[in-house]
Order: C-alpha cells, then structure tokens, then sequence
C-alpha cells in the first residue's frame, strides 16, 4: 500500500512539472503550439553600408541652419540652408603615388538647401569635395573621391530627406548615364525624386546631389522638365573655403 500511494505521489509531481513521464502516469501528452519569435533588427533599415566616415544621411532635425551665402548648394530663392556632419574617405590603398602626406586628409561638404520655384517645393542636397583643396598637410589622398551606386536608389530613395519620408505609391524608377529618377505623391501632390551624378573624379565623382521636388498646383511631374528646372536653379559651390590654402577661382 505504501508503495501504490508513494507511486501516486510521484505521478502528481510529474503531471505538475510536465515531465515526459506523465504517460506512464495515465495522462495525455499535452502538444505545445510552434512560437516563431522574431526580434526587431539591431539596426535600423537605413544604416545601410557607405564608403564614408561619417553619417551621410539628410537628418534636417538635427542639422545646423546655416546662412545659404556659406552652404556648398544654394538657390536664388532659397527659404533655407542646412549642413550636415563632416565626412571623409578612407585612404585605403592610397600609397603609392599618394600625394598628402596625410591619409585622413580628405574634405567631403554635405549640405541642403530648400527653394521654391514657382509651382515646385524642393529639398536638395549635396555632397562635394574640392579637386584643388590644399590644407597644412598637403592635397587630400588619391581615394578623396564622392560616392554613389553603393546602394539600391529604389530603396534609398524613400528615405531621402523629409520630403521623400512622407511620399507613398513610389514607382516608374528610371536610370540614364548620370542621372536616376523615381516618382511618388505626397498627398495629392505629384512628386520626383532624382539623384544627379557628376564629374567624374578619381572613380567617383565631384559632387552628387540628391533632391525631392513636389507640385503644389496639382500639375503631373515632368521628369524630364522639371528636373532641368531643379538643376538649372542650383548652385553647387565646389570651392572649400575652410582651411584652404588655394584662393578662391
């Protein structure tokens, strides 16, 4: 008897705890439904690679207003200039025939502008190097160049700057030799984004702008007009006045 009821004890703890011995007790297995857990990613979508030191995304919240007579892109109608966080290029496999004695000698502007023109709202903004820059330590190394194609513009280009970051119903993504476009609305407002690539400068480029423009009479995007208005507006001051050792052309 001491022993059934000792039995019976033991298939109490058992059934409690869950354990695989539970059958030999006279329960029924219990079967636990599948749980797929998926923790958030540890960084976000848009920290995605870049050829910089330095953070290259459009944060307006976060950058100095600065007056558009100093800003490195500017416009005649210019409502705002902001400028970003310095940046460079590593000097990496710049040694031979490098010409600075410096490999962290390398001055890369970012800056933004905002304008109207007329019937358009634009946010651009650019990212630019000086080819004549001379500082203290001499030229910037061989590898100073301004990137761009590191990424997927159809997917960067959502996360352009705020303007872009309110857009819905992105589409008709087109690309030529130095210029890409995608469409989108902002409302009931028609919308383009485009990035403009050029001049060529030692496997990268000069300068590279970014900008969004949207209507605000309900007129439909011209991608072809509308662009050449955006970039006729601009003014992209490729001179480095800070720390300088070249005059200004």
């Amino acid at each position: 008897m001491r022993v059934i009821e000792t039995l019976k004890a033991a298939c109490a703890v058992l059934l409690i705890a869950a354990a695989p011995l539970d059958v030999a007790c006279g329960a029924e297995q219990m079967v636990l439904p599948e749980v797929t857990v998926t923790a958030p990613p540890v960084v976000q979508a848009w920290r995605k690679f870049t050829p910089y030191f330095g953070n290259p995304r459009v944060e307006e919240d976060k950058w100095p207003d600065i007056p558009c007579g100093e800003s490195r892109v500017a416009a005649g109608a210019a409502t705002g200039c902001k400028t970003g966080p310095a940046m460079a290029t590593a000097g990496i496999g710049a040694v031979n025939g490098n010409l600075s004695a410096d490999l962290s000698n390398c001055r890369i502007a970012h800056d933004l502008v905002f304008t109207t023109l007329v019937n358009l709202a634009v946010e651009a903004d650019v990212t630019v190097i000086d080819p004549t820059y001379v500082s203290a330590v001499g030229p910037p190394h061989k590898g100073c160049t301004v990137y761009a194609g590191y990424g997927d513009l159809r997917e960067d280009f959502p996360d352009m700057n705020q303007m872009a970051r309110k857009g819905a119903g992105w589409r008709n993504f087109a690309e030529y030799s130095d210029l890409s476009t995608m469409a989108f609305s902002v409302g009931a407002s028609d919308c383009l984004a485009f990035e403009k690539r050029g001049p060529i400068w030692k496997g990268g480029y000069v300068s590279v702008i970014h900008a969004s423009l949207c209507h605000n009479d309900g007129r439909p995007v011209d991608p072809a007009g509308d662009v050449a208005r955006v970039l006729a507006a601009l003014v992209i001051r490729v001179y480095e006045p800070r720390g300088n050792l070249r005059s200004s052309p």
